[in-house]
């Protein structure tokens, strides 16, 4: 199975031609990613990566050297980590899941250097604000057993990424960011 489904993924981009352009007016998009959680834990011993679905729609016609793009993104992560108080070691749960409207700007390489060597690549940057729902489980040194807590928090993100298309539908991007995670890679197609 492993085997057939390299064999089709190679296949797919022999005969695919390299023709993506950055997402433009009326132009929509759907990505899945995996990534490196953005959790700032000094103890962490083990880290879930962050899935992330992702939606985007061409909202203008070119402004300036770009395209707008407008859509939504659902992402979850999760990590454990060990406390130690007083010689007992505690174990402690964190996952989190962010929804939230994005917004980007898609730069238009070509025009914006004259090469056609750009011809395939979406750079692109924007912001994203939403909803980051917080579940900590752990280990309570008071009661000696397992409590759970809840929160929900407003979630800020500035993104960078990058999106090389194999064909005017199928590509893979790169972004970067500190919201979600701060690394993750994954494929879009595009409609």
């Amino acid at each position: 199975m492993k085997h057939s489904l390299i064999i089709i993924g190679l296949l797919i981009m022999g005969l695919s031609q390299l023709v993506a352009q950055p997402l433009t007016f009326e132009q929509q998009s759907i990505g899945f990613a995996v990534g490196i959680p953005a959790i700032n834990q000094n103890n962490v011993t083990s880290r879930n990566p962050s899935i992330t679905a992702q939606y985007e729609y061409g909202i203008s016609d070119k402004i300036g050297i770009g395209y707008i793009g407008v859509g939504g993104l659902l992402s979850f992560a999760g990590a454990e980590y060990n406390d130690q108080i007083m010689n007992t070691k505690y174990s402690n749960k964190y996952n989190y899941t962010l929804i939230g409207p994005r917004a980007a700007y898609h730069f238009d390489m070509v025009d914006l250097t004259g090469s056609t060597a750009w011809s395939n690549i979406d750079v692109y940057g924007g912001a994203f604000l939403g909803l980051k729902f917080e579940s900590f489980k752990y280990d309570s040194p008071v009661t000696n057993k397992q409590e759970k807590e809840n929160n929900t928090k407003l979630a800020t993100d500035l993104f960078a990424g990058i999106r090389y298309g194999f064909n005017d539908n199928i590509g893979a991007f790169a972004e970067m960011g500190f919201g979600v995670s701060y690394f993750s890679v994954g494929v879009n197609w595009r409609f």
